[in-house]
């Protein structure tokens, strides 16, 4: 699928997440794509940086191979193997730390996330990065679920022309 060029550059830690946070049978389809974008083996190493380009182009082929779903899941698991994640015991801080941590796995990527807690238990955040929709609405699920929720629920509008806007309950 092809894929509007983006610049910058992603953290191998995050690319990782595409083999580690699916199931053992599809490692192998996945290590293949990772392959066929030119992030060759060995497996992507933690602290080495990749074309987001690359890996942008991954996670596009998944969502056209296998489904929205799939490409959510893989979102929602991010948290779980990104260092970024932990720590919060509420996900309002979770979420609000996702510029700062955006930044942090990313050099030279274009895109930023906006945060505004609505309520006790909800925020709106507004995303302008070159992720597919599936694939934020999943990280954004997991992140809140792993920072002290049992369980959240995302709502996009993407009828914004240059962002896309998630209301996460928890």
């Amino acid at each position: 699928m092809n894929t509007p060029d983006v610049e910058g550059d992603v953290i191998g830690e995050t690319v990782q997440v595409c083999l580690d946070g699916v199931m053992s049978v599809f490692q192998s389809r996945m290590r293949r794509m990772l392959d066929d974008a030119g992030i060759e083996k060995p497996d992507p190493q933690p602290t080495e940086w990749y074309p987001l380009d690359d890996f942008l182009a991954v996670l596009h082929t998944v969502e056209a191979d296998t489904g929205e779903n799939a490409l959510t899941k893989i979102g929602e698991s991010t948290p779980r193997f990104a260092d970024w994640a932990a720590g919060h015991d509420q996900p309002a801080a979770a979420l609000e730390r996702l510029t700062d941590a955006y930044e942090d796995n990313h050099r030279g990527a274009p895109g930023n996330y906006g945060f505004e807690q609505t309520d006790e238990s909800t925020a709106r955040v507004v995303s302008t990065t070159p992720y597919p929709v599936a694939w934020e609405e999943g990280m954004l699920k997991g992140t809140a679920e792993l920072s002290g929720t049992a369980y959240a629920r995302v709502r996009v509008d993407e009828s914004a022309p240059d962002e896309t806007v998630f209301d996460v309950d928890w």
